[in-house]
């Protein structure tokens, strides 16, 4: 706790009139001259007793009235009582830079109250602001990114910049804004207010910008002071879901969802509500832990459409929607690069089944021109590219591209991706290479929707290549080396398999690993052509206008407000463009900014950090003045009766 003024430390030089009491009280003494009377000696002698409470009396009589004067100017002074934000203060403030944290995780409210910590910080820094009296605000909110001087505090929840959004924020983009307008306007003393719920996805504490951010603010350390308010509490009983992935297959919609709930809790089943063209269902799922990954197959009728599958209400509302859009099927085009052999024949038939009349497959020779552009897959048995074969190859993969990689018949030392193949391994006479383990929840051979797995173990290889990687081993050989790895490149991913659909190599032409192996490599490349039904806010196409204006929302899953709609998820038209817009993947995950990180981003700035951790204190600074006036009455009432005593016992010594 600690006591700043709002007015100037000039009241203090007032402080000089305390001496007034005891110079008139000097004064008043030396005005009486003593003479010496004999018939006085009798009384003199009798009250030399009670001298000493008299003397005392007067004593207390000067005190309250130089405590009088004193509690008056501290008044005049407004001294403020603060727990931690406004500490320190040393004067009053002319400007106040409020960085605003409008993402969705702010939209948090407990299960005590519906105040969210978005509503929570406005209030607190209304109460502030008001107290302060005459300082100027200027608002830099999480959204817009951009400065807005505020006429008047009361109207910061009025606003449109400070309502709810489902965006992230980038708090050092944010603080880089507030150290440039500090630069380039004249603000005089000024003090950069945070306000967030420190979250690391906010605060990007391993961001380079931060030490562009501690030079200017220790530049501007004489004009400008830094305060944070976290607003860190948890409040459990929080579940958000978040779409992964949405395809179109024939006529079905395959949703892939992820269901995250804010704690740990026993089984637990929750009714999800599903909305496609309008048409609402509900259907329950069971989530236990932390995380459930949910795949939702969805019936289509007619050949473009939309929906939402949403949560019931919790603690966040920002959080418990999720949106997808779907155009007409499209042809799915796979190139098989290799000559005419059997492994051509069972790379054909798996990429392009009897009844998928939408998948094509088509062969190249390796030196021939392939149609990249119109691929979601490249199946490639043949030499790796050079060097400078190698760019079309790159392309395609940045773009959303899936390639995988068949072994050569001879050994090569040309590499893709920091990838190569090694020696060619032979198994013995009447023995087999087997896989021994693969990873069951991610990449081609994780397990079904029902949570079947891939039958691996039915795979035998009498011959195998090595594969020499850094990348990812999805599924190994009994003797611990790669069977399938994983090298990202971009949007898309290149993928390498040690052994071929040929009999005189393995039995991979069985179609019990080929088959679902080739169909999700598929799946996976053709979501480069379901991207344009889809989007992530904030990451719009840079054809589509992002004018409020020129938008149209279609679903009714949650309120919107117009001049918001920018900054909120949902289904949108974009003249004849249908997209549904999500929340970034790191806008669920609820990870704290420690005291120790944010010491470490702020290193050498001297900056407060006031947690607020409940809900009952109304603002950082609470103001003391009255309380000195009510001091003051009371001095001068003490000092009144104090001198009625001893006039009144003066007029009974006359009588």
């Amino acid at each position: 706790m600690s006591f700043p003024f709002l007015s100037s430390y000039a009241f203090f030089w007032w402080l000089l009139a305390l001496g007034i009491p005891l110079l008139i009280h000097l004064l008043n003494r030396r005005r009486h001259r003593v003479l010496k009377w004999a018939a006085m000696d009798f009384l003199l002698k009798a009250s030399r007793e009670s001298r000493g409470k008299k003397k005392l009396k007067h004593i207390i009589i000067l005190t309250c009235r130089a405590l009088a004067i004193a509690a008056l100017i501290i008044a005049v002074a407004r001294p403020l009582a603060t727990s931690g934000f406004l500490s320190w203060g040393e004067r009053k403030l002319d400007t106040v830079i409020l960085v605003l944290d409008r993402s969705a995780s702010m939209e948090q409210s407990s299960l005590e109250s519906a105040t969210t910590k978005r509503e929570r910080a406005i209030q607190i820094v209304q109460d502030s602001i008001s107290e302060l009296g005459g300082t100027k605000l200027v608002l830099i909110d999480s959204a817009s990114g951009a400065p807005i001087p505020i006429a008047s505090p009361s109207t910061l929840n009025k606003i449109s910049q400070t309502k709810a959004t489902d965006t992230v924020a980038n708090i050092p983009a944010l603080l880089d804004t507030a150290v440039q307008y500090i630069l380039k306007n004249n603000t005089g003393r000024t003090e950069i207010w945070v306000a967030s719920d420190m979250q690391q996805t906010d605060w990007q504490p391993q961001s380079g910008k931060w030490s562009s951010i501690r030079l200017g603010l220790n530049n501007l350390s004489s004009q400008a002071r830094l305060r944070v308010l976290s607003l860190n509490s948890v409040a459990n009983g929080n579940r958000s879901i978040r779409l992964v992935d949405a395809q179109r297959i024939d006529e079905d919609l395959l949703l892939e969802l992820d269901i995250s709930q804010s704690a740990e809790t026993s089984q637990q089943e929750i009714p999800l509500t599903l909305s496609l063209n309008g048409t609402q269902s509900t259907d329950n799922v069971t989530i236990s832990g932390d995380v459930l990954k949910l795949s939702k197959r969805l019936p289509l009728s007619g050949k473009s459409g939309f929906g939402y599958i949403q949560l019931p209400a919790d603690t966040n509302s920002r959080d418990n929607t999720a949106y997808f859009s779907y155009g007409p099927e499209l042809p799915v085009h796979t190139a098989i690069v290799t000559a005419k052999s059997e492994v051509q024949y069972y790379l054909s038939l798996a990429s392009a089944p009897p009844g998928y009349a939408s998948q094509q497959a088509k062969t190249y020779l390796p030196h021939e021109r392939i149609p990249w552009e119109t691929l979601s897959l490249v199946l490639w048995h043949a030499p790796l590219p050079n060097q400078k074969e190698q760019a079309p190859l790159l392309e395609f993969i940045n773009k959303g591209g899936i390639i995988a990689f068949y072994p050569p018949s001879s050994t090569e030392d040309q590499s893709f991706l920091n990838t190569q193949w090694g020696l060619l391994n032979k198994a013995s006479t009447g023995k087999y290479f087997i896989v021994q383990d693969w990873d069951r929840s991610d990449g081609p051979l994780r397990n079904g929707e029902d949570g079947t797995p891939i039958p691996v173990v039915k795979l035998k290889a009498i011959k195998r290549r090595e594969i020499l990687t850094k990348g990812t081993s999805l599924a190994r050989w009994s003797n611990d080396s790669p069977f399938l790895t994983r090298a990202l490149h971009g949007r898309g991913a290149a993928y390498f398999i040690a052994t071929l659909p040929d009999y005189t190599w393995s039995n991979l032409g069985d179609a019990d690993v080929i088959l679902p192996l080739t169909q999700r490599l598929l799946l996976k490349g053709n979501k480069r052509f379901g991207s344009g039904y889809s989007a992530i806010l904030g990451q719009l196409p840079a054809e589509i206008a992002v004018d409020s204006a020129k938008r149209q929302r279609l679903d009714k899953a949650t309120l919107s407000t117009p001049l918001n709609t920018e900054y909120e998820t949902g289904v949108y038209a974009f003249g004849e463009r249908t997209i549904a817009v999500n929340r970034p993947a790191n806008a669920d995950l609820a990870t704290e900014l420690s005291k120790e990180e944010l010491d470490l981003a702020l290193s050498d700035v001297s900056y407060s950090l006031f947690e607020e951790e409940t809900e009952k204190s109304s603002a950082f600074a609470q103001q003391l003045w009255q309380i000195f006036l009510v001091v003051v009455l009371l001095l001068l009432i003490v000092e009144a009766i104090l001198c009625l005593v001893q006039k009144r016992k003066k007029t009974d010594t006359t009588l």
